[in-house]
């Protein structure tokens, strides 16, 4: 993206692929690796550290949006204040060197790194600034033209997707489908992504909308219910975005992206049911 910026020393994408591999593994029962990720954050983002410090300033700048063009303008020029003041460079590419020989010498030289995030695009322009903050001699073509970008991020209004109808299928081409589907999954998917994609497959739209809603609102009450007593930081601190996430599904959209969101629920739910 630029010359400031390297992805493996991005602290806003390195958390996230962490997260990201700690979801993962639950989901896969591997429950070792997910407590081996757990206690590096805990262990490199633990307060008093600069990445802690640089993690919460990241943060701030991606979790905002929506706001008005003077409100986006203070917030740029106090995140900026404080990457003068408040870091010791030095220390901070030393905390990241060291929390990258970690994860490699954990899980293997860069599979963590082999996390998609999301948001690379808006993640990458935030470290660059924060980079080009720090700097004595910033560029300031870099700093104007990345500055511009953070403030179209956090001033664009989100417009909703348009949904995606399935067309319908031929029945016999269905049956063939179901007796292929059962095959190979039977053994993989729990009863209720098989319900999904059954419900799916035959097309009964009504069907489909009341199965994502009930598989939403179980979700949401078995997370619920998990993290009333669960002892895992990470998962508690994401636990809003992860609510967030789920409740912002649309039950009304039939598209086969929407489909594979409502599976990974439906298996989440089982995953925190222990089954």
């Amino acid at each position: 993206m630029s010359r400031s910026h390297n992805k493996k020393r991005n602290v806003g994408i390195i958390y996230e692929q962490i997260v990201i591999f700690i979801c993962n593994r639950l989901l896969e029962n591997k429950k070792s690796e997910a407590s081996i990720a757990t206690n590096i954050i805990e262990k490199h983002f633990r307060k008093g550290t600069q990445l802690h410090k640089e993690y919460k300033l990241f943060k701030a700048l991606a979790e905002t949006s929506q706001i008005s063009d003077n409100l986006a303008c203070s917030i740029i020029l106090e995140a900026k204040k404080a990457c003068n003041s408040m870091f010791d460079s030095s220390m901070l590419e030393k905390e990241k060197s060291e929390l990258i020989k970690d994860l490699n010498y954990s899980f293997g030289k860069g599979r963590i790194f082999e996390e998609k995030v999301k948001n690379y695009r808006t993640f990458a322009t935030i470290q660059t600034l924060l980079n080009e903050w720090r700097k004595k001699d910033a560029s300031f073509d870099m700093t104007t033209e990345y500055e511009i970008k953070l403030h179209n991020k956090l001033t664009e209004v989100v417009v909703e997707q348009k949904h995606n109808i399935p067309n319908k299928i031929d029945p016999l081409v269905n049956k063939i489908m179901n007796n292929k589907f059962e095959e190979k999954y039977r053994h993989s998917l729990n009863e209720s992504q098989k319900d999904l994609i059954k419900n799916f497959v035959d097309d009964k739209e009504d069907k489909i909308t009341d199965y994502y809603s009930l598989v939403k609102k179980d979700c949401l009450t078995t997370l619920e219910n998990y993290i009333s007593s669960c002892q895992n930081k990470i998962l508690i601190e994401k636990n809003n975005i992860i609510k967030e996430n789920i409740q912002n599904l649309d039950e009304g959209n039939l598209s086969k992206e929407n489909l594979k969101k409502f599976l990974i629920v439906a298996k989440l739910k089982e995953e925190i049911l222990g089954e």
